[in-house]
């Protein structure tokens, strides 16, 4: 009895600790689609929401890797399970929907949108200006590819162009893995893994 309540008091200590990040999605007036994620750079930790409030237009917010921003990151890299909104048309902020996608890994999450990625409609959760993949660096990949996958890759289904990219996985769950170099995560979700840590540290 005393390691249950241990183990909800330690997931409520866990999840009042996490904070809700909102990128807004389409908010803004101008041509220039580095703007269609406002803001496009993020930092959050384990456990944060990040939550992407689609107001205006008719975009998406998909998960993807440096190498290839504007295909999602399933289908360049098959162990990265990443979000995928599909398009999500608003009519002038009267039919807002929102993505939360909760953070589990401390790497560099890359996203993009399906209707401008190509004009350099992308941006980056975590991401470690001091190495070489910088989000400005990522937006040069998104316009040169111009929403194609990269000339390497051998995966037929990273061909797609980027207007195809919503597939069928689809998710509105709310978890994020991967990251800038595509190794193989393991999905912790937080409010399990810290409290069975930290009880394993008192027992």
């Amino acid at each position: 009895m005393r390691s249950f309540a241990l183990v909800a008091f330690l997931s409520a200590v866990v999840a009042a600790s996490a904070k809700q990040i909102v990128i807004t999605v389409g908010a803004n007036t101008t041509a220039n689609a580095s703007t269609i994620f406002s803001p496009a750079e993020v930092t959050a930790v384990i456990g944060d929401v990040v939550l992407f409030n689609f107001t205006q237009g008719n975009h998406s917010a998909t998960q993807s890797t440096f190498a290839s921003p504007c295909i999602p990151a399933h289908d360049t890299n098959a162990t990265i399970n990443g979000f995928n909104s599909g398009l999500r048309p608003t009519n002038n902020g009267t039919a807002i929907t929102n993505l939360p996608v909760t953070i589990t890994t401390n790497d560099t999450i890359w996203f993009y949108d399906i209707a401008t990625c190509a004009l350099g409609g992308v941006g980056g959760i975590n991401v470690n200006e001091s190495s070489t993949e910088t989000l400005d660096g990522f937006i040069r990949n998104a316009i040169r590819l111009n929403g194609t996958a990269t000339s390497t890759s051998a995966s037929a289904s990273a061909t797609a162009p980027s207007g195809t990219g919503s597939s069928t996985r689809s998710s509105t769950s709310a978890s994020a893995t991967g990251g800038s170099n595509g190794a193989d995560r393991a999905v912790v979700g937080a409010l399990a893994a810290l409290p069975m840590a930290l009880i394993a540290l008192v027992l």
